[in-house]
């Protein structure tokens, strides 16, 4: 929901905001996008990241719902981590 509320705020999909939000990571040199073959609006949507600005308050929002996933990593593990205690 928060995604989806920021990128109707900006006009662009959810897609365009997860990848503006990772891009602008400072540990973050590039983002792998995927698209259909022969489907032109999937390569038109991905040009569209370049066209907006996340501002702070976008930001705080996405960071506090990172967070939660950072919360359930430190309680679950990484994947497999159960094999190697």
């Amino acid at each position: 929901n928060t995604l989806k509320t920021i990128a109707d705020k900006h006009q662009v999909s959810i897609a365009n905001v997860a990848v503006n939000y990772i891009l602008n990571q400072p540990a973050v040199g590039g983002v792998i996008v995927g698209a259909r073959l022969g489907i032109a609006e999937h390569l038109s949507d991905n040009a569209r990241v370049f066209g907006f600005n996340l501002d702070a308050e976008d930001i705080g929002k996405i960071d506090a719902v990172s967070q939660h996933s950072r919360d359930l990593y430190q309680l679950i593990g990484d994947c497999g981590d159960e094999y190697r205690r």
